[in-house]
């Protein structure tokens, strides 16, 4: 957020802009609102989406510049949660989104932003940052997951140490660049613009073994809570497990009740240990047969028929096994398609890495 972010778009061209973002810049000033994102921030935001495995949150959508600029360096498969306590703003900006199924506006103070973390990548621009005495500043221990990213912006640069404001110390900024569990740096993005971007500190001196458990060793515990990011699992001599949603099944779900439900005994790899908050990282679907290994395998190049279950700007997703989705970009379509429609399309490429694969029609 700047004081003056919207008005910084009036020299720029709008077709310059990615077409998410010129949507809510004309939706910001169609409302009068001048606190928009600044294209610098912007397009840094832009690059750390890029980065983002899973799901992305923000604070303070306001009509939704920053979080355009996020949905469109994100991934196909990142989620995008974005949390306004106006409701007006977040009704306009879930607007705007309108057409992007990754994106969620939701009406609410920032301090619930938490419901649906942890997160890749997190950015504090409508509260979180602790600027002042009334605004505590988010628990990012809590919210990002180790080795994911906070951005902090609208700070003007600070050239000594400690960093000052209107030349007394910036106990706000110096809270962030001193934090214990954050790899912290200022970055100037302009003469009159910084934004402060860390990472989760990821563990270190323990990261293959913890109280008796390593990497790699397979666990049965007790489901005791289910979340809309994850599964909690009380584990063996009092230990908590946590397996997040992408480590749940390898196929696609729309709730994580049709998995697994409280009180299931469940089987899982050990992953990771999150010494700060004792819980143990689990995945229960490294434990059965990945069904991209075998369409990787025998599918590259080859024209196949699917359905399409999702429309979105961007193009069609289009399961072509089960279990395996693709993309086909708008660009490649040559007609109009709707969820359920039956396509022929070619193989073209396969990342299984990013869990992605790139269609063309037949």
């Amino acid at each position: 957020m700047s004081v003056t972010g919207t008005d910084a778009y009036a020299c720029l061209d709008p077709a310059s802009l990615p077409p998410l973002v010129a949507r809510a810049v004309a939706a910001a000033r169609a409302h009068g609102f001048p606190y928009s994102c600044r294209p610098e921030h912007g397009r840094l935001l832009q690059a750390l989406a890029g980065g983002a495995r899973t799901v992305i949150g923000e604070t303070g959508t306001g009509y939704g510049v920053g979080l355009a600029w996020l949905a469109s360096g994100a991934g196909a498969d990142v989620r995008l949660v974005s949390a306004e306590r106006d409701p007006e703003r977040a009704r306009v900006a879930a607007e705007v989104f309108a057409g992007d199924p990754r994106v969620t506006v939701l009406t609410r103070d920032w301090t619930r932003i938490d419901e649906d973390g942890p997160y890749d990548l997190l950015v504090l621009d409508g509260g979180g940052q602790g600027k002042t005495a009334h605004a505590p500043a988010a628990d990012v221990s809590r919210l990002l997951a180790p080795g994911g990213t906070v951005v902090l912006d609208d700070f003007t640069p600070s050239a000594g140490w400690p960093p000052l404001h209107e030349g007394k110390v910036d106990t706000a900024r110096l809270y962030w660049l001193e934090h214990r569990a954050l790899d912290m740096t200022e970055i100037r993005l302009a003469d009159d613009l910084a934004a402060l971007v860390g990472s989760r500190c990821r563990m270190r001196g323990t990261e293959t073994e913890w109280r008796g458990l390593e990497h790699g060793d397979v666990v049965r515990g007790v489901v005791t809570h289910v979340a809309a990011f994850g599964v909690f699992v009380e584990l063996p001599g009092g230990l908590q497990g946590f397996a997040a949603v992408p480590e749940l099944h390898w196929q696609h779900f729309d709730a994580v009740q049709e998995v697994v439900r409280v009180g299931q005994e469940v089987t899982a790899e050990v992953l990771a240990f999150d010494v700060e908050r004792e819980q143990v990282r689990l995945s229960l679907k490294a434990l059965e047969p990945d069904p991209w290994l075998a369409f990787a395998r025998e599918s590259l190049g080859r024209t196949l028929r699917g359905r399409v279950t999702k429309v979105a700007p961007i193009g069609v997703f289009v399961q072509v096994a089960e279990g395996v989705e693709g993309l086909v970009p708008r660009e490649l379509l040559g007609r109009p398609c709707a969820v359920g429609d039956e396509l022929s399309v070619d193989v073209t490429g396969i990342n299984l890495r990013r869990r992605r694969i790139a269609l063309a029609v037949g």
